[in-house]
Order: structure tokens, then sequence, then C-alpha cells
């Protein structure tokens, strides 16, 4: 179960114990990554029944532009939150990767979290023959599910089903209407298999012996530098290596 491996998410979603806070690492840059970035994380809150709560870090951030060390501060609270959460929810989407989603997916796993790649553009890697939709130094690594979503099949699929209840002159608001709704059931059909690939890294284990779990984490204090060890004290890391072990994510 160490192995990298892709998932078949179309199965039920079970329910166990929780929850379980989930670092959602991608971008943040855009009005479609910021809105969306939402939409996904109340989608998987509501259809876990508040199994899994993702952290959005847009938010914190935008409340931290005024600082006067603002990126080494931003930089470290980030890779704060992702030695706290349970589990890593990489979005890599586009022709390049986020490079700050690819350090903190990096970061992960250093730790050997759990992490899930959640992928939803089809299109492969530009100006090169590899059919890959990313680069390979980011593939195969242990303890991680890869969810590869075509979001414009999945929106066919949908449209499909709206056609019928649409005449070819229907009103605007009526269009509009089915498309909003679109919208809603796609990222439903999202969140339902983000939820499949964390239960189903969950059960993953550690890449690491036993006497090495905590080892790692207790490095990662001094590794990134910039004062970060002053961020993560002795006793939050305790409390976060305590934590995680009784969720079974250590």
């Amino acid at each position: 179960m160490n192995e990298s491996k892709a998932v078949d998410t179309t199965s039920g979603v079970t329910n166990s114990v929780g929850p379980y806070t989930i670092y959602s690492a991608g971008g943040l840059f855009t009005q479609h990554e910021l809105g969306t970035n939402v939409l996904i994380k109340e989608a998987v809150w509501r259809l876990s029944n508040g199994k899994f709560q993702l952290i959005l870090p847009q938010f914190r951030e935008l409340l931290e532009l005024d600082k006067p060390d603002v990126e080494a501060y931003i930089r470290n609270t980030d890779l704060l939150e992702v030695v706290r959460a349970d589990i890593l929810l990489a979005r890599f989407d586009g022709l390049e990767l986020d490079s700050g989603t690819v350090v903190e997916f990096g970061m992960a796993k250093s730790l050997g979290k759990p992490t899930v790649i959640l992928r939803c553009d089809f299109r492969g890697l530009s100006g090169t023959e590899w059919t890959d939709p990313y680069n390979l130094m980011v593939k195969n690594w242990p303890r991680t599910v890869e969810i590869h979503l075509h979001s414009f099949m999945v929106w066919a699929g949908l449209l499909t089903e709206e056609r019928p209840a649409l005449g070819d002159n229907e009103p605007f608001q009526a269009t509009m209407k089915a498309e909003l709704g679109m919208v809603k059931k796609s990222v439903d059909e999202l969140a339902k298999q983000v939820i499949a690939g964390i239960e189903a890294v969950i059960k993953m284990e550690s890449p690491y012996p036993p006497e090495y779990q905590e080892v790692v984490y207790e490095a990662v204090r001094f590794s990134p530098g910039s004062s970060f060890d002053q961020l993560l004290t002795a006793s939050e890391l305790d409390e976060i290596i305590q934590r995680l072990r009784k969720n079974g994510t250590l």
C-alpha cells in the first residue's frame, strides 16, 4: 500500500472516524481559482457529513498582505498548515503546475503525509511528446492517490441530462438556471471523487519505519529556515504528532 496509485473513485463514499483536516494546495490567483476553491471546500464538507474539512490558505493570506516580512511570513504559515494537516490535497491543473503547490507537495511527501493529487485539466504536457498530464518528478510518490477528472466530459454528460428539459427557444433565465445547476452538479461530482480518494489514501501506511515517523517531523522544524522553528514550536509539534498518530495519518 506504499506505492502511489490511481484509484477508482466511482464507488460510494464510506464514513468512519473523523474529522480530518485537509490542506488544499493550489492556485489562488484568479477569480476562477478563488471561487472554485470555496465551492469544493463546501461540497467536500457537505458530502462527507463534516468528516473532511478543507483548509484554504487564501482567507488567511488576504489578512496578511500588510506585514513587513509578508513573503517569508506567508511561506512559513502555509508550510505550517501543511505540517498540521492530516492530508494534503494538491491541485495539479495547468500546462505548468503552480510552483508554490509543488513546494507544498514536496513538503508533504518529505513527511510521508497522505496526499491526494487532483487534476481537472485534460491537457497534456505542452511542447513535448509525453502523454502524461504533468512532470514525471511529481509522480509515483508513496502514500499518494491520483485523481484525474476530465472536466469537459463531465460537463458534456451533465448537458446531455439537462438538454431534454430545455427547448431550443427557452428563455434566457431558464438556460441560466440550468447552467447554474450544472455548476453545482459538476462540483459535487468532483467532491465525491476527492472524498473517495481521501478515504483510500487514509488506509495507506507511512513510507517510513515507525522509528523515523516522528523524526522527520522534528527535522522539518529546521529545514525551511527563515525562523520557521520559532513559528512551529517544539510543544506545538508534539501536539501535532500526537493528533496525527491518533488519526492514523502520521
